[in-house]
Order: structure tokens, then sequence, then C-alpha cells
């Protein structure tokens, strides 16, 4: 199955389960890093694009290190896919890697 596909049908299961996700929100993409200076590093470049950040450390043993870069959008899969993936290259340059998406239900 597709990112895409994944992500569609996790959308799907959403507006089932009765979220509206017609209006634009907050979608938070969560990214792991193995050290605070990755993390930071990756950090900088999202906030210097202008989203928001959230970075903490972890109890996790690998990649302690979580960064959640926030961007307001319109939950489609297409979007969520797209940013994704997005993150997920850059994250992968700082030694990190994607760890999944979520927003408050509307």
């Amino acid at each position: 199955m597709s990112l895409l596909e994944e992500n569609a049908e996790i959308l799907a299961g959403m507006a089932e389960d009765g979220s509206d996700l017609g209006p634009s929100r907050p979608v938070d993409f969560s990214h792991v890093f193995p050290t605070r200076t990755s993390a930071e590093e990756f950090a900088a470049k999202c906030q210097e694009d202008g989203f928001e950040i959230d970075v903490i450390e972890t109890d996790r043993i690998e990649d302690p290190w979580d960064v959640t870069v926030t961007v307001t959008m319109q939950p489609s899969a297409a979007n969520v896919t797209s940013w994704e993936e997005r993150f997920d290259v850059l994250a992968w340059k700082y030694g990190g890697r994607t760890d999944g998406w979520g927003f408050f239900r509307v």
C-alpha cells in the first residue's frame, strides 16, 4: 500500500468516526532523531521556513529526540502525503525519520 493510500484510509476512518475534514486546521508531523544536535538542526531549518516547531527529549532508547512540525492545512490525503514526504526527505538529511502525523478533532 502506498503512503497516499495509507493516509487516505486513515482519513476515511477519521471521517467515519465523526471528524469534519473540511476546515483547515493545525496538523502535527512527528519526526524522531538520534541526537539533540540532529533534532535541533532539523527544527531550525523548519522554523526558518516558517513552521511552528516543538522539540522534546523522550524516554525512548532509540531516537530519543522528537520534533513536531505543525502545518495549518486542509487534511486531505494528498496534502498530508505531500508534506509528510517533504519532511521525510529533510529529516533524513539530519539523520532522522518521520514518525507519523495527527490533528485534533474538529
